[in-house]
């Protein structure tokens, strides 16, 4: 009896916890369009307009690590500009903005590190709000081209925008 009273007690915890948990707005509301579209991002107490301007094939840039992978063997760079008009640090869009490219299949490609002076994530750890940044993300794209460049939250993984590039 006691087994049967633990289980129905950690159940009701869970369903409740499931039940009253916010579900984040940030998913029916992301904006989506085309590449070059200024996009509004309005997540938690972030607000700014982003666009991303092009993505094209570049050489492997100073800082990037290891070498892209096959059978593609390529690096692509997406042009961004972040325009941030509230935020409660300098930093606070570094922490959150992770872009991604994302292929017809699914692969999604994650940023990589570099030692090029525009490079995005860099330029967004000093973006206090009335600034404007524009920098480089660059991807390792190993298989298939990037069709879609999704802006994500870098911790949970809110789907933030996204552009098109077809």
């Amino acid at each position: 009896m006691r087994r049967w009273l633990t289980v129905l007690l950690a159940t009701t915890a869970v369903v409740a916890g499931v039940l009253v948990a916010p579900t984040p707005t940030a998913l029916a509301e992301a904006p989506i369009g085309r590449l070059g579209d200024v996009l509004h991002v309005d997540y938690m107490n972030v607000v700014a307009d982003v666009a991303v301007t092009g993505v094209n094939l570049v050489d492997v840039p100073p800082g990037f690590g290891r070498a892209p992978l096959g059978p593609r063997y390529q690096v692509y760079r997406a042009d961004v500009t972040v325009h941030v008009i509230k935020a409660p640090n300098p930093y606070i869009t570094s922490l959150f903005f992770d872009f991604e490219g994302v292929t017809p299949i699914a692969d999604a490609y994650k940023p990589r590190n570099t030692d090029v002076p525009d490079d995005l994530r860099t330029l967004l750890q000093n973006a206090p709000p009335g600034t404007t940044v524009s920098g480089g993300v660059y991807w390792d794209v190993y298989r298939d081209l990037v069709t879609n460049v999704n802006l994500l939250d870098k911790v949970t993984g809110t789907h933030l925008a996204q552009w098109n590039l077809t």
